[in-house]
């Protein structure tokens, strides 16, 4: 397996996941500092390289680099994102260009990394894609126009794709993690406690009064549905989408 967008959250844990499952995996990022100290943390079966994803060459040099590591790519998992430099601000508010940082990352990066691994994936018999959405495309707010939308057409992309390369035997399938329980969630709650004269109990409540369970997911929860969708367990399904947030959005 090769995770691109290895970091300490979510990316991490599909990472330890994936590994405690048995699969070799290669470890990815734009820069190397956590993906060395993850990768001594799992030590066997692993290894792990910087990439640019938004740079063809970086990554085609990462196949490489998986291949000559292991002798084989059974799945790509897409992790990497970008926010933009207009995040908090309207479309009146910002110029248009300051939506393309979430584009590149997103949608054009993670394109970049599946076209670059078509043809080892094409080699395998358990060939598969998974795309790492956001619940914002379920619930879209003002001033997230670029990582919505952006993620919004990575949805789509990734339905293209699974017709496309359903006749390979190659799957392609997204999971929609919803608001994942930890340190940044917990700082975001933190600041909106401050900002409008509250408790962080009383935050943190707030988000989950309508949810279904009633609680925050976590980023445990969302890497095992990677690894599952990664898996010969998920044999069946392509071009899916599969949310995972606690029955905050019901579809």
């Amino acid at each position: 397996m090769l995770v691109a967008g290895v970091g300490p959250g979510l990316g991490a844990q599909i990472a330890r996941d994936a590994h405690a499952a048995g699969a070799r995996v290669m470890l990815s990022a734009r820069h190397g500092g956590y993906v060395e100290e993850l990768a001594a943390e799992l030590q066997e079966s692993v290894a792990n390289r910087c990439c640019d994803i938004t740079v063809d060459s970086d990554c085609r040099a990462l196949v490489d680099a998986t291949l000559d590591a292991f002798g084989g790519l059974d799945c790509v998992v897409c992790n990497a994102f970008a926010h933009s430099p207009a995040y908090g601000r309207t479309l009146e508010e910002a110029d248009v260009d300051d939506w393309r940082e979430a584009f590149d990352v997103n949608v054009f990066g993670s394109l970049r990394m599946v076209k670059a691994a078509i043809p080892a994936l094409r080699r395998s018999e358990h060939g598969s894609v998974v795309f790492v959405g956001s619940q914002i495309v379920r619930r879209v707010f003002a001033g997230r126009g670029p990582y919505a939308a952006s993620k919004a057409a990575l949805l789509t992309a990734s339905q293209v794709l699974a017709r496309e390369l359903g006749p390979y035997g190659i799957r392609v399938n997204t999971v929609v993690p919803g608001r994942m329980w930890g340190p940044a969630l917990q700082r975001y709650i933190q600041q909106l406690a401050v900002q409008r004269g509250t408790t962080f109990e009383e935050e943190r409540q707030r988000m989950v009064d309508d949810v279904a369970l009633p609680r925050l997911s976590t980023d445990e929860e969302s890497a095992r549905v990677v690894v599952f969708l990664a898996s010969d367990l998920a044999a069946g399904m392509t071009g899916q989408s599969v949310d995972v947030n606690a029955g905050e959005t019901l579809r």
